[in-house]
């Protein structure tokens, strides 16, 4: 009995003097709670909730630097002396409320394990028509683009369906099947976006080797009504954007409703003459016949939020249609390059992506624990259109829809249950499960990948154990099943073309049989660890290290057919196996009076990497070329990123930089390069804050140079890239009418009209070059 109470009288002692609690609510000049708000505490960090509160529990005593940030609001900073339990109110400033003489340039906020968080604001500044080329501008981040429009992420020379990209904690789909498909989310009405590398990928599963773009347009909006239009306008392909932005909040419940258009016509490059398959292919006033196109969004959301509870219900709907350069989708022709009347006419062939989403997430929470749930939808239904030509004599044109070529209709459900537990002594633990059924129809007059159905089960967990103020370790890991069915597909026609040119019958037989009947399963564990060091009040040093593993796609395991974009013969490989590999991350975030430094080390090594590999045997499909079958193979990336950011006075200076160096490691001994690999690069910003006047306010001029070397280590199916440098210039306004303040921003990019090459460009196989002088207009007023 006195055992039991010496040890109670020591936990209570210990309690008492050892451990403090610190609570606060984060709120707006005009006294509005702000939830989702981030709170960084030395090496802790939490989010804020739906009203604006935050708790840390166990805290010892010691000296804390408190950092507050959210979406729209200046960053708040200071020093917390804890030697007992405290309660704060902080206030954050609306940004362009600030009164300070020095410069703020808007950059990627860096959190702790290779978190960033990108606001509205940050997007807008750096807007490049799509969301892809718009995150292009984060160090470490790239897109593979086609055109004016479309364009993908890569981060660290790793994207497709190696990159996870979410909406609302939901992963869209529709994205993985080429280069050509872009990411079907707009980002004129993106509330913000948050990269993460390192162990929070864990929660992700397959598709999240490289890391995850998370898109957040669940940030609850202030009491009230609000709203924002944006427009933009570029000369480069004379298009017009617009977004609008709306939301009103009474009580406990919100609304949301966001839209926007644009329309563009077809682009130009500097050049007159491209060159695509030994083809010379004059351009007319360097004009990209037939691409052109329109986009059109439209989003609404429902929200109901009190102490306790959240629930938002988001419906969300995207159209693109846009053409394809005719000069180069099939087989190489200098008449279909020529104009044909209208810069904004979109003939054939062309694209048309319709993507519908609906969400559901709903949070009960209280002071330790809380349960997330979320469901979400999918249809996308994604559809090119060329004049029926058949490459077989024996082919008619179908009685219905007789020029659409390919018809993908991919349906995905999604479901994800979560929940978080804060322990004592500084513990949290995150437990979840997630599930997906997916399908896959097909129709058209050609063929590519055949119809499919697959489901995957993933759970998982994480830990975070804050040792100290100074020592934080996370520890994640994971496991996934996936089934995978493949219906079979034997091609008639191309059997009896085949045989009617006297094609043996088994020859015949094996390449009509364009899909077998296929049915897989996979399944994988990962794990993962991360730690912080916080070295000294400025110095946070962060190294993490994983297994990672991803499942073989349909594509991967059952294309063939020709894929006329990349003008070549893709073929699967049914005895692909499960891709897996290792990742090591080694940060330093550095942050002192006004200089900023955040840099990284890299490192991912794969024991089975899946790649297209030429076969050297010429597809006996008519015009099919050399056939391209996917193979695996060791293979490794490595490489650094450092963005450094320093203010003076009213100056604001920013450098940034990347190298990526990779190969696959071939039993042959014979390396080559990676696809896709992103040349060493950079850029120099450099920012003046002009004096204000009753008129013009946060008066900005900045100019940016950016650089890239040659890339000569190049995959076999690539060209070598030459390296470039362009410069660019942008002014921006505030200007005040009262309480009517819109935000203009004049921008130049490619000043000189540089003629240059993106190595990860869909077009650059056709030397066709990036955009020459563009002049860009970006206007956004505030409705309240």
């Amino acid at each position: 009995m006195r055992l039991l109470l010496t040890v109670v009288l020591c936990m209570f002692g210990y309690s008492i003097f050892a451990q403090h609690q610190l609570q606060g609510v984060v709120k707006n000049t005009m006294g509005e709670t702000i939830a989702n708000s981030h709170i960084d505490l030395s090496s802790n960090c939490v989010d804020t909730d739906p009203l604006g509160r935050f708790t840390f529990n166990n805290l010892k005593s010691g000296t804390y630097t408190l950092k507050v940030s959210a979406e729209g609001y200046g960053i708040y900073q200071e020093k917390i002396i804890l030697d007992q339990s405290k309660q704060l109110t902080i206030v954050l400033e609306e940004e362009g409320e600030e009164t300070l003489e020095t410069i703020v340039i808007h950059t990627a906020q860096q959190k702790a394990y290779n978190q960033q968080k990108i606001t509205q604001k940050y997007l807008q500044d750096n807007y490049s028509s799509s969301l892809a080329k718009t995150l292009a501008n984060v160090v470490g981040l790239d897109a593979v683009t086609i055109g004016s429009q479309t364009a993908k992420p890569m981060m660290r020379g790793l994207g497709f369906t190696r990159l996870a990209v979410t909406e609302n904690g939901i992963k869209q789909e529709g994205q993985q099947w080429g280069a050509d498909h872009g990411l079907e989310i707009d980002a004129l009405t993106t509330e913000s976006v948050e990269v993460i590398k390192g162990v929070g990928t864990i929660t992700h599963g397959s598709d999240a080797i490289a890391g995850v773009i998370e898109v957040n347009n669940e940030i609850i909006p202030a009491n009230g009504f609000k709203g924002q239009y944006a427009t933009t306008a570029q000369s480069v392909n004379k298009s017009w954007a617009n977004g609008l932005n709306l939301s009103y909040k009474n009580d406990k419940n919100f609304y949301k409703f966001k839209t926007s258009y644009s329309i563009f016509a077809d682009f130009k490059v500097p050049v007159d003459e491209i060159t695509y398959l030994g083809t010379k292919i004059p351009l007319t006033n360097g004009t990209m016949v037939n691409t052109a196109g329109n986009e059109f969004s439209v989003y609404g959301q429902w929200g109901y939020v009190n102490d306790y509870f959240q629930s938002i219900l988001s419906i969300s709907q995207f159209q693109n249609k846009s053409g394809f350069f005719a000069g180069a989708h099939g087989i190489p022709s200098v008449n279909d390059a020529k104009p044909d009347g209208s810069d904004r006419n979109i003939g054939m062939p062309y694209q048309q992506v319709n993507h519908t989403k609906v969400t559901y997430h709903a949070k009960w929470q209280n002071t330790h624990d809380a349960w997330d749930f979320k469901l979400g939808f999918q249809r996308n239904h994604r559809q090119e259109y060329s004049l029926f030509h058949t490459h077989y004599s024996n082919q008619v044109a179908p009685e219905i829809n007789p020029d659409l070529e390919l018809d993908f209709k991919l349906n995905t459900l999604n479901a994800e249950l979560s929940y978080k537990k804060d322990w004592l002594l500084d513990h949290t633990t995150i437990l979840g499960v997630q599930s997906q059924y997916q399908t896959n129809d097909i129709e058209g007059y050609s063929y590519l990948m055949p119809e499919y159905d697959r489901w995957n089960i993933g759970i998982f967990g994480k830990h975070t154990w804050n040792i100290a103020a100074d020592w934080n370790v996370e520890l994640g890991a994971r496991y996934d099943a996936a089934h995978l069915n493949v219906s079979e597909y034997f091609d008639d026609v191309l059997y009896d073309y085949l045989i009617g040119r006297g094609t043996a019958e088994t020859d015949a037989q094996t390449n009509a049989q364009r899909s077998i009947p296929l049915s897989k399963d996979f399944s994988r564990g990962n794990a993962a660890i991360g730690v912080s060091y916080q070295i000294s009040e400025g110095w946070e040093s962060t190294f993490t290290a994983a297994s990672n593993f991803r499942f073989p796609t349909a594509m991967e395991v059952s294309s063939n057919g020709i894929h006329h974009g990349a003008f070549r013969h893709e073929q699967g490989n049914p005895d692909l196996d499960v891709e897996k590999g290792w990742a090591f991350d080694l940060s330093q975030h550095f942050h002192k009076s006004n200089l900023k430094i955040n840099a990284s080390a890299y490192l991912y090594y794969f024991t089975n990497y899946i790649f297209l590999k030429p076969t050297g045997v010429f597809s006996i499909l008519p015009h099919g070329g050399q056939v391209y079958r996917y193979e695996q193979s060791k293979a490794m990336l490595t490489g650094l990123e450092i963005d450094a950011l320093y203010q003076w006075n009213k100056f604001g200076f920013q450098v940034q930089a990347a190298y990526l160096y990779n190969k696959q490691i071939s039993d042959t001994g014979v390396d080559y390069p990676l696809p896709f690999s992103t040349p060493t690069n950079g850029q120099f910003s450099v920012q003046y804050h002009f004096n204000e006047s009753k008129l013009l306010q946060q008066n900005q001029l900045q100019l940016t140079v950016k650089t890239a070397l040659q890339q000569n280590r190049i995959a076999q199916n690539e060209e070598v890239t030459p390296g470039y440098t362009i410069v660019n210039v942008q002014f921006s306004s505030a200007l005040n009418f009262k309480n009517f303040k819109p935000q203009i921003r004049l921008q130049v990019n490619n000043v000189f009209n540089t003629v240059y090459y993106h190595h990860n460009s869909f077009y650059r196989a056709l030397d066709i070059p990036e955009f020459g002088r563009n002049i860009q207009l970006f206007i956004t007023i505030p409705i309240n």
